[in-house]
């Protein structure tokens, strides 16, 4: 992905992420301006500053504020929400560092009357499905992964690699929804393009 498709996706990400769940308060509260929070895993990694970024400037263009938190665990991740609470934030948009605290999460935003919305990683509840009645907004993780082999598999072809002879290692993490699936989506791709299933070794973060 070219960085400006880069740019324009991770706009049109926080656009969607942010229109839809607070329009409603947008109206509603005209007359003072709208405040809400972006929780972000890993504040430090390029995705997620440009994600903030992005969610940044679009509230400059339609008037609202947005606060930007880095939570990389759980304790964090409740803090945050406590914060925004005290700030009086209408809601946020998260990405969890752990996707198993979904009803944690859903919890607190409720203790404050809060909206949230999810984006790249989709929380799940006590059993391991999506968070229910939580809007969510996400890329393919799957069509990714897709890519990925099909990458693999033309940089294989290109040097002459037989695939009988090349392993590869599925590094991946299994208690995180979106890592499996990318490596689930490589994984099908390579196999239907010849390559050996007992050639392919999981390696679990």
């Amino acid at each position: 992905m070219t960085s400006k498709l880069r740019r324009l996706t991770l706009s049109a990400m926080a656009a969607a992420a942010l229109a839809a769940p607070f329009a409603a308060q947008l109206s509603a509260h005209a007359d003072q301006p709208l405040k809400v929070g972006f929780l972000v895993k890993m504040p430090e990694q390029a995705w997620f500053i440009n994600e903030q970024k992005a969610a940044t400037a679009l509230g400059q263009q339609d008037g609202f504020s947005v606060v930007n938190i880095g939570t990389p665990d759980g304790e964090k991740v409740l803090a945050a929400i406590d914060n925004l609470g005290a700030q009086g934030a209408k809601g946020f948009v998260i990405c969890a560092p752990d996707v198993r605290l979904g009803p944690a999460i859903q919890a607190r935003a409720k203790r404050y009357n809060m909206k949230f919305v999810t984006v790249d990683d989709q929380l799940v509840d006590s059993t391991g499905k999506p968070l229910a009645n939580v809007p969510h907004l996400g890329m393919s993780a799957f069509k990714i992964g897709n890519q990925v082999g099909t990458a693999i598999s033309e940089e294989m072809k290109r040097r002459g690699w037989k695939p009988e002879e090349v392993g590869a290692l599925r590094i991946t993490n299994y208690e995180l929804p979106t890592a499996k699936l990318r490596t689930d989506g490589a994984t099908q791709t390579l196999l239907a393009g010849g390559f050996k299933k007992e050639n392919i070794f999981d390696a679990p973060q």
